[in-house]
């Protein structure tokens, strides 16, 4: 029988739980290898962090959930008798899980992808240079390129950047972000990702980590946008007509927030059709993708927000919301991605999940999904004013 936990470590987790909280009842799961204690304490706010920094030094980490809470009788057994107490908070202690020693490759994977990533928005820039968009505003389809590469994969690397610097600001390890590549000629790239290598403290902690990259990547996105939009071309409507029988174009629906940089510039003219230079359709991406990322369902960032904000079983609805507002505004392949991904890859849960989200949080939460509306490229057909 396996015996490990409750030979060598039991006796060592036992006094460090107690002298933080009161124990109303102790239990071990041999079979799983893990302790519970329910605790009579309400607010673990201040002594979690403790009890987490404790615990490391033995190589063990607490997780504490409020839920139902279970008596076992022969625990060692699969088909064990369980006898509920009570509601309440729990904390069970694992094991830390040893790391595995992984060879290094002489060209690191996340560098692979970021350099299919930037050939795959190079070729798209490359591609669009022989459209009305270079007729009006540059002839070198090379110099177009290079902007347009430089614009997007900066809005992207700095919303990544937002996320590395708030994990590194609360120790939490991750890997470096692994971009995606796109199609040329529809989206190049699909944004990054990060994989964490340890969990979340708390739920503070997983909004800020997941709130930090869309903001830092806005924040250039509105400077790209002001720019390319200064910099785009403004041709007569009948203009626009002759070359879109000469060229294959293609209409985009734009965000709230993209319409306003474009009357920041006076770019909104009657009977006359605004060329989107390089930097603004580069713009007009990294807004989609902080609307999409903002989208409150399962791993994407909002859905990082969401589940700090609701909890476990309100993000799980949260979720199928989130994904039919990418039906809505044209994103199905996304909303098709994440439903399926759903179902395989549940959401991350904050070790601490018992002390609620900061009323400061809670605001700059709907504030979020103020900003995931107006970057949204909403279409003109569900908008009450159009």
């Amino acid at each position: 029988m396996a015996t490990t936990f409750l030979n060598r470590d039991y006796s060592r987790v036992v006094p460090i739980v107690s002298s933080l909280f009161t124990l109303k009842d102790t239990q071990l799961n041999v079979r799983e290898d893990y302790i519970e204690f329910l605790i009579v304490d309400t607010d673990i706010k201040d002594k979690f962090p403790i009890l987490l920094k404790e615990l490391s030094k033995i190589g063990m980490v607490p997780t504490a959930r409020r839920q139902k809470y279970f008596s076992r009788l022969m625990p060692a057994l699969s088909s064990a008798i369980r006898l509920q107490i009570e509601d309440g908070i729990v904390i069970a202690v694992f094991k830390v899980p040893k790391q595995k020693i992984r060879t290094k490759r002489k060209l690191p994977l996340h560098l692979i992808f970021f350099a299919i990533a930037v050939t795959f928005v190079f070729y798209d820039g490359f591609m669009r240079s022989g459209s009305i968009f270079a007729k009006t505003y540059v002839s070198d389809p090379v110099l177009l390129a290079g902007a347009y590469t430089m614009s997007l994969m900066g809005i992207l690397g700095i919303h990544e950047l937002g996320h590395m610097i708030a994990l590194k600001h609360y120790n939490i390890k991750a890997s470096w972000p692994y971009f995606i590549p796109g199609v040329p000629g529809f989206i190049p790239t699909f944004g990054a990702l990060i994989t964490q290598q340890s969990n979340m403290p708390n739920k503070n902690v997983m909004f800020d980590v997941g709130i930090a990259g869309p903001i830092a990547g806005l924040i250039i996105t509105i400077i790209v946008s002001i720019y390319g939009s200064a910099i785009s071309t403004l041709i007569p409507l009948e203009d626009y007509q002759r070359l879109s029988d000469e060229d294959m174009l293609f209409s985009f629906n734009t965000g709230l927030l993209m319409i306003a940089t474009l009357h920041m510039t006076d770019k909104v003219v009657e009977n006359m059709v605004l060329v989107m230079s390089p930097l603004l359709f580069a713009a007009w991406i990294g807004f989609a993708l902080t609307s999409i990322n903002l989208v409150p369902a399962w791993q994407l960032d909002g859905g990082h927000l969401a589940r700090a904000m609701f909890g476990e079983r309100w993000h799980r609805i949260i979720t199928y919301a989130g994904i039919g507002a990418l039906f809505l505004i044209g994103f199905w392949p996304m909303a098709i991605l994440v439903l399926i991904l759903s179902q395989r890859i549940p959401s991350n849960a904050p070790l601490d999940d018992v002390t609620s989200l900061s009323q400061r949080r809670k605001m700059l939460f709907f504030i979020t999904l103020g900003i995931a509306i107006v970057t949204a490229p909403i279409p003109s057909s569900i908008l009450p004013w159009a």
